[in-house]
């Protein structure tokens, strides 16, 4: 949501903050208000439930959204029990602002009217056919969810509520063009000054080390030489690109199994309604429609009468269309008596459904197509390639699983029996591991204790959709830590250096002194004149030391060491500040930049003001459970 925010405050941000923050949830946790039993819940904010369905859902919507975003590599991810932890409470935080949100918003009189819920519904894609809104898909997809429109109607009334008071707060930011100037200035602002570095090669010639240095700082870092445990392992990989190289697909095939598919590739007539719907189950209701079907008798015009009488406020005003509809997606009753209309034009009588009556028009028929071999071949010799390498890799998976079962102290066997290859590791522990291994569930095995001492294969571990493995520890060493012996010429390394940085930053900071009281150096200082903060030419630390030190005062200079990447230190003198010059071009975009900022810092102090003065109490664990 925060990403939403940031991105700027114009409008088509406030339309991306309405759909995925209002409609988004919704539709996400819609089954939270689909049954009045009681449900579990997973936090109680201000004495208000958020149930263990609307959780669900919501982290089933978060997962569907990484993968799309990280491809085959969320696999990986998602088998890493911290990342999906990671997943599961920042779903129930977003839940929990977002509960906060909604509760503030009523509180605050927020209110929304018919019309709005009504536009906010036909703009949800869930329910759209072609970018238009569809009556039919739309009541299928809430009746599939155990929803009536009145009960959805009155979710979305809520959201938009609350939607209105991210609206107001994203569009309430604002930067003066004084403001966006100013940091112009300071962004482009150059500055002029010198340098010089003591460079450690002479310092470390002179460093004298006793063995007593030596042990004490083995001793104090001792931990640098911590060697975590390490396995040698053989393995074999299953890889079903591999396997998709042997399928070979019969053109004969392709072609009988068209011919035995045919209605595959055909399309029925298709016939589209107008109706006209009075709600009720009552006498008054049913004597309605018959009042209805009596004018339209009498030439009444269906699309007026719809108008003025449906009750179904989504095809009313558009004279009661229902557009294309199959057979078997309607009530029965409606179902039974709209595909008995042969003529286009004809009407039925009044029909009594579960939702109460209806008066049906037969306003088009569409009629089918048939689409030729030619145009689909590809197609079906893809399906026809995907399912004989799944089955080929579903039967490689169980062959080697069986032999790697069966002879569990060697994998040689599945290697005769599956032409597969066994390799072999060299040492490595958890975080050095080949690639063919490089995955949590994997990781897990092969450094399990039990499982080391046995030496024996594993089970079939998939490390993702098309490739798994079978693995076997043959070697085993522990974590250590290496002797001082063993370490000696690193620790002298390191003491030296320690010793030289020392010895020069002495020096560096003499260097200083004599600049800041005006004296002047031995050595030639190099000029830095009016650079500015991207400057590549000049070492980084020594830029970022510049700009990091305060503008002089009158006649005077500033002066700061600094440590570079090589571990040689600099002497950085600054003598001059000039502002940056303000690029009218770039005014509009440093203004948008900063209303970015302050929506991004305002939403942020709004929801941990709201945190603080809120009830909250979580009744999820660390692993996913309930605990009321």
């Amino acid at each position: 949501m925060l990403d939403r925010i940031r991105e700027g405050s114009q409008s088509f941000i406030v339309k991306a903050i309405l759909v995925l923050i209002a409609l988004t949830f919704a539709l996400a946790g819609i089954g939270g208000y689909i049954t009045n039993q009681p449900e579990p819940s997973v936090a109680v904010v201000n004495g208000e439930e958020i149930t263990r369905v609307e959780f669900d859902r919501a982290v089933e919507n978060e997962r569907a959204r990484q993968q799309e975003q990280f491809g085959d590599f969320y696999a990986t991810l998602a088998a890493d029990p911290g990342f999906n932890r990671q997943l599961r409470q920042q779903v129930l935080d977003d839940l929990i602002n977002q509960k906060l949100v909604e509760i503030y918003s009523r509180d605050a009189g927020l209110r929304v009217s018919d019309e709005q819920v009504k536009a906010a519904i036909r703009e949800i894609s869930a329910f759209q056919v072609a970018g238009q809104f569809d009556n039919t898909t739309y009541q299928m997809t809430l009746s599939g969810l155990g929803y009536t429109p009145d009960g959805f109607a009155e979710l979305m009334r809520r959201d938009l509520a609350r939607t209105q008071l991210l609206q107001a707060m994203v569009e309430s930011e604002f930067t003066l063009p004084s403001e966006a100037a100013a940091v112009q200035r300071l962004v482009n602002q150059k500055r002029s000054g010198a340098y010089t570095t003591l460079e450690l090669d002479k310092y470390i010639d002179a460093v004298e080390v006793a063995d007593a240095e030596l042990e004490q700082w083995y001793q104090e870092n001792q931990q640098r030489f911590n060697v975590a445990e390490q396995v040698k392992v053989e393995f074999v990989q299953l890889d079903a690109d591999v396997v998709a190289e042997s399928v070979e697909i019969d053109e004969r095939v392709v072609r009988e199994w068209y011919d035995n598919n045919q209605s595959r590739y055909q399309t029925d007539d298709r016939y589209r309604f107008a109706h006209i719907l009075i709600e009720g189950e009552g006498e008054a209701a049913e004597k309605e429609a018959q009042e209805v079907l009596t004018k339209l008798t009498e030439g009444a015009d269906f699309a007026e009468l719809a108008a003025e009488y449906s009750d179904d406020i989504f095809t009313a005003e558009a004279g009661g269309d229902l557009d294309f509809i199959e057979e078997g997606t309607m009530d029965p009753a409606f179902d039974e008596a709209a595909f008995a209309l042969e003529n286009i034009g004809d009407i039925t009588g009044v029909v009594s459904t579960s939702f109460g009556y209806h008066i049906i028009k037969l306003t088009d028929i569409e009629e089918g197509s048939s689409t030729s071999f030619e145009e689909v071949r590809d197609e079906i010799v893809a399906e026809m390639r995907d399912s004989r390498v799944k089955q080929a890799y579903y039967e490689l998976q169980q062959k080697v699983s069986a032999l790697a079962f069966d002879i569990p102290d060697t994998l040689q066997p599945v290697a005769e029996e599956t032409a597969l290859t066994v390799r072999q590791s060299d040492w490595f522990n958890r975080d050095s591991a080949p690639t063919a291994l490089n995955h949590p569930a994997v990781m897990e095995q092969l450094f399990n204790r039990d499982f080391i001492d046995e030496g024996l294969n594993s089970d079939l571990i998939e490390v993702n959709d098309k490739q798994a493995v079978v693995a076997r520890v043959v070697d085993y060493k522990p974590a250590s830590t290496k002797s001082l012996d063993e370490v000696r010429a690193q620790v002298l390394d390191n003491v030296r250096t320690e010793k030289a940085q020392a010895a020069a930053r002495e020096d560096a900071e003499a260097m200083a002194t004599q600049l800041r009281n005006g004296e002047s150096l031995d050595v030639e200082l190099i000029a830095l004149e009016a650079i500015d903060r991207r400057n590549s030419e000049v070492p980084r630390a020594v830029v970022q030391s510049l700009f990091e030190q305060a503008v002089p005062a009158a006649d005077s200079v500033q002066v700061a060491v600094t440590e570079l990447n090589s571990g040689a230190l600099a002497v950085v003198q600054l003598t001059d500040v000039m502002a940056g010059e303000v690029d009218d071009a770039m005014q509009a975009q440093m203004a948008e930049q900063l209303t970015n900022s302050f929506t991004q810092q305002s939403y942020g102090a709004f929801i941990e003001a709201l945190r603080e003065e809120a009830d909250i109490e979580i009744r999820l664990d660390a692993r996913g459970n309930t605990t009321e």
